[in-house]
């Protein structure tokens, strides 16, 4: 019988922040990420991403999920997750997994820190008013973008701060290489596919798609020795579940993530999940995100 689930989604889990994740809001404490464990292993059900794909549930699921490529997860998630034998489902990019690309996301971050938000605007000749934050300039404006675009802003952003994308990945300690994802069975984390180098679906060509949804998750097979199953749309924006993405996934994957922190009861087809991303959310805020909100924002959005 399918039921309801409830899906979380992490990114980085750590006591600090870094300057190529500072502008991002992806760091979750350590002790704050315990403690969410805990909150799941008292009131649900916890469970594996292919119990989700089974359908078979039992009666109060929950799935922890984490998106990108940290190697926070391997080492310092993992052993929590391990103490409360709770599996996990962790979505990874091969393309910073082999250590030839990093997310825009990554650079963009590092780039205001060094040079300065402003500067970082009059690089890119970005004419938009508002645009006050990294997370404003994600969200507004690297959509639209192609991807021959995002490659030159990432050259140009590098090339200010005297550094190239190559280098930045191999001197940073943040990400996971090739050898770390074959841990992952040992440790009950299953594989799932991120993409290839973590682009907004929207703006990408059919053969873009092919290489970021197909391709990837065939390398990550090969990398990683699991089936990989499941999806996440990089940024779990529904703008980005394109035709042509959909299409592309669900031909080689049984379940498509996005975030939106809405209700399962309310989502938009049998293999697309929303998932609730907690951050340092206070244990006591978790009954009202995880059980309320969710509904709520279902509800709302469907008035509108």
């Amino acid at each position: 019988m399918r039921r309801q689930v409830t899906i979380v989604v992490y990114h980085h889990i750590a006591e600090q922040e870094d300057p190529l994740t500072s502008k991002l809001g992806v760091v979750t404490r350590p002790d704050v990420f315990e403690k969410h464990i805990k909150h799941f292993a008292r009131h649900f059900d916890m469970v594996s991403g292919s119990d989700l794909v089974s359908g078979t549930l039992p009666r109060k699921p929950l799935l922890i999920t984490f998106d990108d490529a940290y190697r926070s997860v391997l080492d310092t998630a993992s052993t929590i997750l391990k103490t409360a034998n709770a599996p996990s489902l962790f979505f990874v990019n091969p393309a910073t997994l082999l250590g030839s690309s990093l997310p825009v996301d990554n650079i963009l971050s590092l780039a205001a820190e060094v040079l300065g938000m402003q500067q970082v605007i009059a690089l890119l000749n970005i004419n938009e008013a508002g645009l006050t934050s990294v997370r404003r300039l994600i969200g507004n404006v690297v959509p639209k973008w192609t991807q021959a675009q995002l490659a030159h802003a990432k050259q140009q952003l590098c090339a200010a701060m005297g550094t190239d994308e190559l280098e930045l990945r191999r001197t940073s300690k943040l990400f996971l290489g090739v050898s770390d994802i074959k841990t992952f069975a040992g440790l009950g984390i299953e594989v799932g596919n991120h993409s290839m180098s973590h682009p907004f679906f929207r703006s990408l060509s059919a053969n873009e798609l092919e290489t970021e949804i197909v391709q990837s998750r065939e390398l990550l097979e090969k990398l990683s020795g699991q089936t990989v199953q499941c999806l996440s749309i990089p940024y779990g924006n529904a703008l980005d579940a394109t035709e042509g993405a959909l299409r592309a996934a669900r031909h080689s994957h049984k379940a498509i993530f996005l975030v939106h922190a809405k209700s399962n009861r309310f989502k938009p087809a049998a293999d697309i999940f929303y998932r609730i991303s907690l951050g340092n959310a206070a244990p006591e805020e978790l009954p009202l995100k995880l059980r309320i909100m969710p509904v709520i924002r279902s509800v709302r959005d469907w008035l509108w």
